[in-house]
């Protein structure tokens, strides 16, 4: 319903013009699959109670997602394929595993910021060195 409303907002007919979506703030646990939006680059979906990413399968064009402030425990399998991010916001989140986290980042030779603070795993004294050494992509870590 979401996205739809956003659908509507901005008057789009064809899913192929969707390049944008703002789904921010809007208490969702859930969110269908945005495989119709295959050219989708930018995507809001901070602030709110997502868990499952699996939604973003089908998205490679995407160029910023804003994952922030959700309930994300886990990116294993979700994120990969997104080859194409230049910037990923994941802060204040639940994300634990440090080294399965940056597995899945490791491919994204485009990823420029990187936001992964106020998350469990960033409790480990030596998780920005870790990100840094693995992800030499990365110019902008937790806004430093």
């Amino acid at each position: 319903q979401a996205i739809e409303n956003q659908l509507k907002i901005c008057g789009f007919k064809r899913n192929v013009d969707v390049l944008v979506l703002y789904l921010a703030g809007q208490g969702l646990r859930t969110i269908p699959s945005l495989a119709r939006f295959h050219r989708l680059r930018y995507l809001w979906i901070n602030n709110n109670k997502i868990q499952d990413l699996s939604f973003l399968v089908k998205n490679h064009c995407l160029t910023e997602l804003y994952l922030n402030n959700n309930e994300i425990t886990d990116i294993s399998g979700a994120l990969k394929h997104l080859c194409a991010l230049q910037i990923l916001l994941l802060h204040n989140n639940q994300l634990k595993h440090l080294g399965k986290t940056v597995e899945e980042l490791k491919g994204m030779r485009s990823l420029q910021t990187l936001n992964i603070f106020h998350n469990p795993l960033a409790q480990d004294p030596s998780y920005r060195l870790y990100v840094i050494y693995f992800l030499p992509s990365v110019q902008l870590l937790d806004r430093k």
